[in-house]
């Protein structure tokens, strides 16, 4: 006998899906409300058109676009590659080796932020843009290579010893048979990796400088002398941002479904 979802954990699922988005709701209200502290004031968009009338907040969005694309870019590479290489012999790798690519991930963020800080002044980098994306890239790239691992095991491994008694070489077996079958999980490890860099604010914050502001180190700012309604807006644009993304992401994988069942 087929049984129904259970009616208990269903409730309490939804419960936590409520207290989730209830808040985020209200901020997207407030984003649109003439007096952001009043729901009956009426609507209005101008906390949005001076939002964008404003270079203060645009450019550290802008920032942090330009900083998660490069990040979430060069984590791809590393843990794609690091995937690729180690899943082969992944049963015979050293406890040792799988806590290094483990500990990015579990390791406190004021830890991470303070040690690559303390690297790059040694190494005598000046502190910038590309500073704060080699430190997002550094830690996000062991999400890549989770993800992608999974990908890679459920490849079938017979289509890469196909290729290569045709004749491929390595490297052809890499980019025309590897890549294409983990490409979703290529993909949802950059989505995921450019969703980290864009929202870290303690590793943004030990490696940025003087001369860089991330969108959250700006929110961080002017949060100290009190919250605007242009906040709200910004708010807003970070939350439809993280939106489009989940969004592209599942129209991938249905169109992808899509294909393979045509």
């Amino acid at each position: 006998m087929r049984k129904g979802p259970n009616k208990f954990v269903t409730a309490i699922f939804a419960l936590a899906i409520f207290y989730l988005y209830l808040p985020l709701t209200y901020l997207v209200v407030q984003t649109f409300l003439k007096d952001p502290n009043h729901i009956g004031s009426g609507w209005t968009l101008d906390w949005l058109l001076m939002l964008l009338r404003d270079p203060s907040l645009l450019l550290p969005l802008w920032t942090s676009i330009q900083i998660g694309f490069l990040s979430a870019s060069l984590a791809v590479t590393v843990g794609t590659l690091g995937a690729v290489g180690l899943t082969p012999i992944a049963p015979r790798l050293p406890v040792f080796v799988q806590t290094l690519i483990l500990l990015p991930i579990l390791l406190p963020e004021v830890i991470t932020g303070l040690s690559l800080l303390l690297f790059f002044l040694l190494l005598r980098f000046d502190l910038g843009f590309f500073t704060v994306a080699i430190a997002h890239a550094s830690f996000s790239a062991s999400f890549v290579y989770f993800i992608v691992t999974e990908q890679l095991r459920k490849l079938d491994p017979n289509l890469a010893e196909a290729a290569q008694d045709l004749g491929a070489r390595p490297d052809q077996i890499f980019l025309k048979v590897t890549v294409p079958n983990v490409l979703p999980g290529i993909m949802g490890g950059w989505m995921l990796a450019f969703t980290l860099s864009f929202d870290d604010f303690l590793i943004s914050f030990f490696t940025s400088g003087a001369g860089v502001t991330t969108l959250p180190l700006k929110i961080y700012s002017l949060m100290r002398l009190g919250i605007s309604p242009e906040l709200n807006g910004l708010s807003f644009i970070m939350i439809l941002l993280s939106v489009l993304l989940v969004f592209a992401l599942l129209l991938r994988r249905e169109s992808r479904e899509w294909i393979l069942k045509r």
